[in-house]
C-alpha cells in the first residue's frame, strides 16, 4: 500500500461515475493507477539537488522548424538553465 498525498486521495475520491466511464475504468483501478504512477515517481524521479541527466535536444529555428543542429544540455554546464516540458501543438 502507498501513501497517498491528499490532493491525489482528494481526486480519487471525488471523480465522478461519468469521467470513470469515459475512462473505462472503475475507481480501484483510478486508484491503482494514482498509485503505480506515486511508485514510479518515487523511484525514477531526481532528488532536490541531484544533477540532472543529460540528454541532447535538436535546435528549432524561430519559425519553430528543425534545423539539424543539436545541443546536448551538459554544454551549458556552470550556467543557469531554465526547462520548460510540454505539448505546444
Amino acid at each position: 500500500m502507498v501513501e497517498i498525498p491528499e490532493r491525489f486521495e482528494s481526486a480519487i475520491n471525488t471523480i465522478t461515475q461519468e469521467e470513470l466511464r469515459t475512462r473505462g475504468i472503475t475507481r480501484q483501478q483510478f486508484r491503482e493507477r494514482v498509485e503505480k504512477r506515486i511508485i514510479n515517481d518515487q523511484k525514477n524521479s531526481p532528488t532536490i539537488g541531484a544533477e540532472a541527466p543529460d540528454f541532447e535536444l535538436e535546435i528549432l529555428d524561430a519559425k519553430g522548424q528543425r534545423t539539424g543542429e543539436h545541443q546536448k544540455l551538459s554544454s551549458y554546464r556552470g550556467t543557469p538553465v531554465g526547462l520548460v516540458f510540454g505539448s505546444y501543438t
